[in-house]
């Protein structure tokens, strides 16, 4: 069936925000006495973060403080997050072809405010984000706005938890190299395909 619609993740996809995201989560986790690494971070996206980190911290009152401490200094380190270099002419030449929409752990007004910045909001039909929301509504969700079954639907992410999501989901799993997981990594899954460069993912996409 031919694919009429790409979901997009957002952060490590469209966005270069990992050294943010791991400083956020690296402060919070030290609120509640945890020394986070950057591996120990990049595992949590093995399956869904906020799931991971559920599953890490123990304590209710700990993920309580760490999750306060998260929402309420998100600002400060997301702020400084851009596109990655040549992502806005990317992604307007892509909407040409397909539907977008961008399903996230992060917070829709920070992505909001950078496709609105780069001049590309228009080109998304659904951005669907928020602190413990899970992806699977989300993308559920996206497909219903779009009008299109899962088999009519591409996922573009660079973390593993969303390219197996995805296959559970019947949508076309596509990995990107250049985010929070390795193609070494990304492969375990064993996507539709990985691309490289952003070149080679509009190749790959192109009808």
């Amino acid at each position: 069936m031919k694919v009429k619609a790409i979901v997009f993740d957002f952060d490590g996809v469209l966005a270069d925000s990992f050294e943010h995201l791991y400083g956020l989560n690296k402060e919070a986790m030290a609120k509640i006495g945890i020394k986070l690494s950057k591996i120990m971070y990049r595992d949590f996206f093995i399956d869904n973060y906020h799931s991971g980190v559920r599953k890490f911290i123990k304590s209710d009152a700990a993920y309580g403080k760490f999750s306060e401490f998260r929402h309420q200094n998100f600002g400060k380190y997301y702020s400084a997050v851009k596109l990655f270099p040549g992502m806005p002419g990317f992604v307007e030449k892509i909407s040409r072809a397909f539907a977008l929409a961008v399903v996230s752990s992060g917070e829709s007004r920070w992505i909001n405010k950078l496709f609105a910045g780069a001049k590309i909001k228009g080109c998304f039909y659904f951005v669907g984000a928020g602190d413990n929301q899970d992806k699977r509504k989300q993308i559920n969700l996206a497909l219903e706005r779009l009008k299109i079954s899962p088999q009519e639907a591409a996922m573009v992410s660079d973390t593993c938890g969303d390219l197996e999501l995805a296959k559970k989901l019947g949508l076309k799993a596509i990995g990107v190299s250049w985010g929070f997981h390795s193609p070494k990594e990304l492969r375990l899954i064993n996507p539709d395909f990985i691309a490289r460069n952003l070149p080679q993912l509009y190749s790959y996409l192109s009808p």
